[in-house]
């Protein structure tokens, strides 16, 4: 962060060049494939070389559950809080969310294309735009926090009515799409609390 004093601007990254890609891979990588699973569950899709029967979950079982899927939405602002083990962002970089950093929308690679052509190019600029980001960081981590939990019970339902490839498919996906961003977020806000403090 450069000027920490001066007035905020809109974020100034951007949905082209390297972006496309990881926005992509991961719609079309995971998202697709689970809307196309549930398809197939529910029959409009299913191949004819899949087993026969009525496999999908009764309606009001899928209801409820589709429901406590969005109960993070409601989470206490206490859960985003940075714990002391966050702090540093050892523990984050030890699992490999700083190298996961580097594949993302807005990402460490995209940011590094973009400041080819634009060297003085930061997506935080100002102390402002660095707390507005923290809050952009909740909103991401609390969406990927209920896909995440689409994503567990798809595969638990896979695995549940014989569909391992699908449960294997889905479960791995899912770390990749939910679980490292959910991480990446507060590993996030801990680096920007970090630089807070550093320059009080």
């Amino acid at each position: 962060m450069d000027d920490l004093t001066a007035d905020a601007q809109p974020f100034a990254n951007e949905t082209k060049g390297p972006n496309i890609i990881p926005f992509a891979v991961m719609a079309g990588g995971w998202i697709g494939p689970l809307l196309m699973f549930w398809l197939y569950v529910w029959g409009p899709l299913r191949p004819f070389d899949y087993p026969a029967g009525d496999v999908a979950p009764p309606l009001v079982l899928f209801v409820v559950t589709f429901g406590i899927c969005l109960t993070p939405w409601w989470l206490p602002a206490a859960y985003y809080r940075i714990r002391p083990f966050e702090r540093s962002g050892r523990f984050y970089e030890w699992i490999g969310v700083r190298a996961f950093r580097y594949f993302i929308p807005d990402g460490d690679l995209a940011n590094r294309w973009r400041r080819r052509r634009q060297p003085h190019f930061r997506i935080i600029s100002n102390r402002k735009l660095a707390a507005a980001f923290i809050e952009r960081t909740e909103l991401s981590e609390k969406s990927h926090l209920v896909v995440l939990l689409v994503g567990v019970a798809s595969s638990w339902f896979a695995w549940r009515i014989g569909w391992n490839g699908w449960a294997t498919y889905l479960g791995v996906g899912n770390v990749v799409v939910n679980v490292y961003p959910v991480l990446l977020q507060r590993y996030t806000r801990a680096r920007i609390l970090r630089t807070f403090a550093a320059r009080r």
